[in-house]
């Protein structure tokens, strides 16, 4: 009875070993099935995020885009009623630093079609009827406007419009620039994400239509997405969250997430297919019944050795059994932290925009991502394991390895944190600006600083000239009223301080209505520019040219007093005289007249100097022009 007892004893407990292995395998299978599901939640959010990242730097890029043409539209008085050659020459600027738009036009106020950059002159043409027309034109507080995409009127061809109002200094509505987004650049940001077979990528703007959709589709494009309960609410789309069911948007089942824009009115939507999701785990789940199979097996051929040394190794039979279990159990937990880990550090590095470079505490690089190889140079194995210096000019290398060696030691960490201007140095020898942003970790014991650099030579060049067209006059090339009143009263303010003379001259094209009313604008135009040239070729260098507003000139001559001012006025105006105008039937010839006034110690100033300059061009004028005269300062 004894015996028998024993091996009934032997039996349920070897019954009850298999049910413990076979839950356990069981477990394993779900914690996979789990972690595979994970896995995907986490891409989907890792890619609507980067993607809703790079569609913003887009926007933003098309934004500043058309709010520089518009000030610059504005500057010049408004959009003119003929082609103007000058608004098209800068269309078409634009047009060629932002490659992925279609064109770039210009919008009058009653919607007839002023400017393409494609075209001079501009097809006739009215859009008022258009809505990205109609939005800006309408409302006084309208940002950037993104439309649904429509088809071109001149070409019929598809692309997705962004516009601005274009205002004047008194918000007085003058009209409308616009662009066309090509739809193939934000299919390529979609694209780009290289999510596998099974994944669905949508950019939706908020009053509901698709903007672009991967895989694309007719349905995608033509369904109204706000209606989606995930994406709307009283309050306007949530920031950013998950979907639990994929139906709702017509997709199978699966789950998803989305991102929403802050800046614009967009939102990007991802889903997955659950059933193409666990594919491969459901291949899995035969090695499983295998395995389960197997374990059982030898469960059974183990509990009949067990049996006959059942005193002798029973001890050390249960303690191996726990800490195999205990071992395992820490293996799959390590693993799984290992596998997400990696998967997160790998999707955020091949899609990142910006360059990223990790650096470890001896200034060596131990990471540097796709985007950082096309922005250097460099390939990823020529470039790891060298040091950082070698990205940047000697004296900005220099500079970097001390802010490292501080951080290192606890010091300047939010220097190293705030975005930096620097420049870079790719492989190549060429030096180019970049903005850097530095983290500091530590991992494992050992401090890593991750670098996030963007280059922004375009956005350089923009703001170059931006400055240039702000402080310019369009037709002469010398400094407009603003900027040359601004440099006037800082050459004054230090004149004054220094005790040195500085004086103004004031100087007028005679009869230049008569030149326009009888031989047209365009010679009115030439007229004004040779006389520029002809001044400038009797200025100094220190001497400051401007156009004050129609034929009238401003001079600043430092370190000149009256006396002086008054022989340079005379070389200005012999230099005047001998210019000509060649037209067709004759030699157009004129003269200027000038008031010239020096600035006294305070309490005398700039306001003043330049009301005396202006009576003494007043009398110059009345003594029968192509004359000076010089006015007292007292």
């Amino acid at each position: 009875m004894s015996a028998l007892r024993e091996s009934l004893r032997w039996v349920l407990l070897l019954l009850l070993l298999i049910v413990l292995v076979d839950l356990r395998l069981y477990t394993m299978a779900v914690d996979a099935r789990e972690e595979v599901l994970m896995d995907a939640k986490t891409r989907l959010r890792n890619a609507t995020d980067v993607i809703l990242g790079r569609v913003e730097q887009l926007l933003d890029t098309y934004d500043r885009t058309l709010s520089g043409i518009g000030e610059v539209v504005s500057a010049r008085g408004g959009i003119a009623e003929r082609p103007d050659n000058y608004v098209h020459r800068l269309l078409v600027r634009r047009h060629a630093i932002t490659p992925s738009l279609r064109w770039l036009f210009l919008v009058r106020s009653n919607g007839d079609l002023a400017e393409l950059s494609a075209d001079f002159p501009a097809p006739r043409a009215n859009v008022a009827d258009r809505e990205y027309f109609q939005q800006v034109a309408s409302r006084w507080d309208q940002g950037l406007y993104i439309g649904d995409p429509i088809k071109s009127r001149l070409d019929n061809a598809l692309f997705i419009p962004v516009s601005r109002r274009v205002v004047n200094d008194g918000n007085r509505f003058l009209g409308v620039i616009a662009a066309g987004i090509e739809p193939m650049e934000i299919s390529r940001l979609l694209s780009d994400a290289a999510l596998p077979d099974g994944y669905t990528l949508r950019l939706v703007h908020h009053r509901g239509r698709a903007i672009a959709c991967l895989p694309d589709s007719q349905a995608c494009r033509e369904n109204l997405w706000h209606n989606v309960t995930a994406l709307a609410n009283p309050n306007g789309p949530a920031e950013k969250g998950e979907i639990s069911d994929s139906t709702r948007f017509g997709d199978p089942q699966g789950f998803g997430a989305y991102a929403t824009s802050e800046k614009f009115p967009v939102s990007v939507m991802a889903t997955a297919d659950v059933d193409k999701v666990l594919a491969r785990w459901h291949q899995s789940i035969f090695n499983y019944w295998i395995i389960a199979l197997s374990s059982n097996a030898l469960l059974v051929w183990l509990a009949g050795i067990a049996l006959r040394q059942y005193q002798r190794r029973r001890q050390a039979l249960r303690d191996l059994e726990t800490a195999n279990r205990n071992l395992e159990q820490r293996v799959v937990e390590r693993t799984a932290e290992l596998h997400q880990r990696e998967a997160q550090a790998r999707i955020f590095m091949n899609t990142a925009l910006d360059a990223v470079v990790v650096i470890g505490s001896d200034g060596l690089i131990r990471e540097f991502n796709k985007a950082a190889e096309n922005m250097f140079g460099y390939a990823n194995e020529e470039i790891v394991g060298q040091p950082l210096g070698c990205l940047m000019p000697p004296n900005f290398a220099d500079e970097h390895q001390g802010l490292v060696e501080a951080t290192n030691n606890g010091e300047a960490v939010r220097a190293m944190a705030r975005g930096r201007e620097v420049l870079g140095r790719a492989k190549d020898g060429r030096e180019f600006p970049i903005e850097v942003s530095v983290g500091t970790t530590d991992e494992g014991g050992v401090r890593l600083h991750v670098g996030i650099i963007r280059d922004i030579s375009e956005r350089k060049i923009v703001e170059q000239e931006l400055q240039r067209l702000a402080t310019t006059d369009g037709l002469t090339g010398v400094l407009n009223r603003r900027a040359f009143t601004s440099e006037a009263d800082n050459l004054a303010a230090l004149a004054q301080r220094l005790g040195h003379p500085v004086s103004l001259m004031i100087l007028d094209a005679d009869k230049f209505k008569s030149i326009n009313d009888t031989y047209g604008h365009p010679v009115g135009d030439i007229v004004l520019k040779k006389l520029v040239e002809a001044v400038a070729s009797v200025l100094r260098k220190t001497d400051v040219l401007g156009r004050l507003g129609g034929e009238e000139f401003g001079v600043v001559l430092p370190g000149t007093d009256g006396e002086g001012a008054a022989i340079l006025g005379e070389r200005i105006l012999d230099a005047v005289r001998a210019c000509a105008v060649d037209l067709p039937e004759k030699q157009l010839r004129f003269t200027i007249s000038l008031g010239i006034s020096e600035l006294g110690a305070p309490p005398d100033n700039l306001e003043a100097t330049f009301t005396r300059a202006d009576q003494a061009l007043y009398e110059a004028k009345q003594s029968g022009r192509n004359c000076l005269r010089v006015a007292s300062h007292r």
